[in-house]
């Protein structure tokens, strides 16, 4: 597996390189475009940062960003900021993403996150608020990321409340729809927990979190057949991941 990932890092800096030979001998580099470049370093960036080296990744996304700036390399240089633990530079980091990128979704949601851990209730209300204006799909993400948030503190009805609000700007949220079916399950209200596991699975699609409720709450309801089929799906479909590790004996 290191040989892997080192052949990987070497075919990056190769491309960052440039590096071309004939059988005449060297030839110099053609100038590469900078969008090339741009994503060369972030690639590398990536790299280093899934082997855990931030001190290697942090100067590759912040080349990136010098010759082209991307919300993707803004994106995980704040989230690098973040695994170091230095909030100021990962704040800083998330507002300039926002600023230059202000429809970029996966922004809102990492910095609303780093905005929960931290306790910043005044922030998130202002985040929140933004995301609404930004139109009906950022708006329900905003309120799936404050039920999150509420979630995870085990502020549960804080939590409904939140998800209720994101469908009604996205009626068919997973996001919203399998975190309430959830909560109802561990409630008892079931047959509320299968009605938004199904509208997930006939009007989203499958997700191993939507179809490992499935089983749960076909099993609670001793719907046999439904259940077999949603466990066959799952051991199938979504093999290996943690929803069908925990049914693995069933």
């Amino acid at each position: 597996m290191k040989k892997i990932i080192t052949l990987g890092l070497g075919l990056i800096l190769m491309s960052l390189l440039g590096c071309i030979t004939t059988i005449d001998g060297y030839q110099p580099p053609k100038p590469k475009d900078a969008s090339v470049r741009a994503k060369s370093y972030f690639d590398l960036g990536v790299a280093y940062m899934e082997r855990k080296r931030y001190d290697l990744a942090e100067p590759k996304f912040q080349y990136s960003i010098e010759i082209k700036p991307t919300a993707k390399a803004y994106n995980a240089l704040a989230v690098l900021y973040e695994e170091q633990h230095d909030n100021a530079l990962a704040e800083d980091t998330y507002k300039r993403l926002l600023t230059e990128f202000p429809d970029f979704a996966l922004g809102y949601m990492n910095y609303y996150v780093f905005l929960c851990k931290n306790d910043r209730v005044g922030q998130i209300r202002a985040l929140s608020a933004k995301m609404q204006s930004k139109g009906r799909i950022l708006a329900a993400l905003g309120q799936i990321a404050a039920g999150n948030c509420a979630f995870e503190k085990g502020r549960k009805d804080q939590a409904i409340a939140y998800y209720n609000q994101a469908l009604k700007y996205e009626p068919y949220s997973a996001g919203a729809l399998l975190p309430l079916a959830q909560i109802n399950y561990d409630k008892g209200r079931v047959e509320e927990a299968k009605r938004q596991v199904d509208l997930v699975n006939n009007q989203v699609g499958y997700s191993a979190r939507s179809v490992y409720l499935a089983v749960l709450v076909n099993r609670k309801l001793g719907n046999r057949l439904e259940e077999r089929k949603y466990l066959r799906v799952l051991q199938t479909r979504f093999a290996g991941t943690e929803e069908a590790e925990k049914l693995s004996g069933n």
